[in-house]
């Protein structure tokens, strides 16, 4: 679970990122509240294309646990089978 957590610290990050930016930007003219909405959104477009690569790993990781987990049921399902 390594990349789950990579890849969150990594989305937690980029918001963070996103909200110092616009806080800078525009705490004259907004308050706290739609700031961290707008963090929020631009953070969220931002991580599809920025976060690509930690993403498809964390794919790729739940991919491999979810294969050897229904290889493990479909192994006991044979054995209670030849039961």
């Amino acid at each position: 679970m390594k990349e789950f957590a990579v890849y969150t610290g990594l989305r937690l990050v980029l918001f963070a990122a996103a909200f110092a930016v616009l806080w800078f930007a525009l705490n004259n003219w907004l308050t706290i509240f739609p700031v961290l909405l707008l963090a929020l959104i631009v953070s969220s477009i931002l991580s599809i294309f920025v976060l690509r690569a930690a993403r498809d790993r964390l794919a790729g990781t739940i991919e491999q646990r979810a294969s050897r987990m229904s290889a493990r049921i479909e192994s006991a399902r044979r054995a209670e089978d030849d039961d």
